[in-house]
């Protein structure tokens, strides 16, 4: 089956505007055209359209992007390769989710503070009140 721009996009949730974009850079070299000039995406196309916005989501350049396409159009002797490149995107994604979670234990750490200061009806991180506490006593850096 053949998709047009507009059915991917409901599909997959990437827009349109996206979608031609990554078109124009060249992401999508297997997508085939009428002679109107309208392009259609194949059910594998669709596949390639998660996969790049994936990619895009976690920061893979546009660039980058080409090159691994390139590897994949080229075939299996290119298998190792393209193995080292997910496995880098995979490393660089969990330094994120280690940085992400310690700026969620530093939230969820304030977050109770401003609870127990609400039960309290105290305003203990206001330097201008009363009940501030200074930062050092507080948090553990």
């Amino acid at each position: 089956m053949a998709y047009t721009i507009i059915e991917v996009e409901r599909k997959t949730g990437v827009s349109s505007r996206t979608l031609r974009f990554w078109l124009d850079k060249g992401l999508f070299p297997f997508v085939e055209k009428d002679k109107n000039g309208v392009r259609y995406f194949s059910e594998k196309d669709l596949e390639w359209v998660i996969w790049v916005d994936c990619y895009r989501q976690i920061g893979m350049s546009i660039e980058d992007l080409k090159s691994y396409i390139f590897l994949c159009a080229k075939g299996k002797s290119t298998t190792k390769e393209r193995l080292e490149i997910i496995l880098k995107l995979k490393g660089k994604i969990l330094q994120d989710i280690k940085k992400f979670q310690s700026i969620l234990e530093k939230l969820n750490f304030k977050i109770d503070l401003y609870e127990k200061m609400i039960m309290e009806d105290k305003d203990e991180l206001n330097p201008l009140s009363k009940d501030y506490i200074k930062c050092k006593k507080r948090v553990k850096i």
